[in-house]
């Protein structure tokens, strides 16, 4: 097991990483508070904590979703601020 602080495992984290490949835990404290532990997953099967992607990221999709508009009558965002101001709140 290995205990390392924060700012200890940012500067080190590579290493760390390769440590908890290899079996290790890492303990990491926050002025010698435990605040974490990583360990090494095996497999993601049965892990009800790691769920894979159903379909790979595509970023086209939400370019194709649709824009909103207010409704029709409603005050716009500017109105809205500016009434905000002059009322002082």
């Amino acid at each position: 097991m290995i205990s390392t602080t924060i700012s200890d495992t940012k500067n080190r984290l590579s290493e760390l990483l390769t440590q908890v490949q290899a079996g290790e835990t890492l303990i990491i404290l926050d002025r010698k508070t435990p605040v974490a532990r990583l360990e090494r997953i095996d497999s993601i099967e049965g892990n009800p904590h790691l769920v894979p992607a159903k379909a790979p990221w595509n970023p086209k999709q939400i370019l194709a979703l649709p824009i909103y508009s207010a409704a029709a009558g409603s005050p716009s965002l500017v109105d809205t601020v500016r009434e905000e101001r002059d009322t002082g709140w």
